[in-house]
């Protein structure tokens, strides 16, 4: 990853400082392959009122800075009482992946040591993701830390104390966290709270056996010696028969 990139939850802070106040979901979901293939989701789902205030999510999650950094940002869809903003990424290997979960989140954000690690054998190949789920930072995760030192220590230039005494409850209430995980056939979601911090131990994995294809090789492979000696057979019958008729011819003359 390049110096240039901003990681993905940096690019979300300006909207989570923007609309505390409204209701703001966040929803992760790395979806892994048996192959080791797979795609990283990250959404923001606004309600009205946050909506109202940002105006064009895409153009204010800057979706140019996404684009310039290989993800794709989808359509803007609504779904019940939410207008989701959704980018993702795809990846073909493990070590894609786990150079994408990089972009996620700075070291001292809430995905911290995501790593997905595939093995395969002559009998069963499996995928595991394992990583730790941070909130104990609180909303200082989503701030600048350049534009933090600026401004004394806090990025949102005094924001969120602002939008907290306007509300008369904490930011962290107002930011919501889901992470999913599916590797293979099986799916695991943590929800994680700001306004409680917590370090959440992550863990899902998935197998499969290879019989079903090393059963399919084995009847191809007997079915290619079958053929190879069905037609030795018959060359040798049409070998035979070819001797017995110039033993008759012989004994004519």
């Amino acid at each position: 990853m390049g110096p240039t990139i901003r990681r993905v939850l940096c690019l979300v802070a300006p909207l989570v400082i923007v609309l505390t106040g409204c209701r703001v979901q966040l929803a992760t979901t790395i979806d892994i392959g048996l192959d080791g293939k797979g795609t990283i989701t990250q959404a923001v789902g606004f309600d009205a009122a946050a909506l109202k205030r940002v105006g064009d999510p895409a153009r204010a999650l800057r979706a140019q800075d996404l684009i310039d950094a290989g993800w794709v940002v989808e359509p803007v869809v609504t779904e019940g009482e939410l207008t989701w903003v959704r980018i993702r990424h795809d990846f073909s290997t493990p070590e894609q992946a786990n150079d994408l979960f990089a972009q996620l989140s700075a070291p001292e954000g809430p995905f911290r040591d995501f790593e997905v690690i595939r093995t395969t054998g002559p009998l069963t190949e499996s995928v595991r993701f394992t990583g730790l789920l941070d909130t104990s930072a609180g909303l200082a995760v989503f701030g600048d830390k350049a534009l933090a030192d600026a401004l004394g220590g806090d990025a949102s230039g005094g924001l969120l104390a602002r939008v907290e005494r306007e509300e008369g409850r904490p930011a962290a209430e107002m930011v919501d966290l889901d992470l999913t995980v599916i590797t293979g056939g099986t799916s695991r979601t943590w929800t994680a709270s700001f306004a409680e911090p917590s370090v959440q131990r992550l863990k899902v994995s998935d197998s499969k056996w290879k019989v079903l294809g090393l059963l399919g090789r084995i009847v191809v492979l007997l079915l290619v010696v079958l053929t190879v000696v069905v037609i030795a057979l018959r060359l040798r019958v049409r070998r035979l028969r070819s001797r017995r008729l110039m033993r008759r011819t012989t004994r004519r003359w």
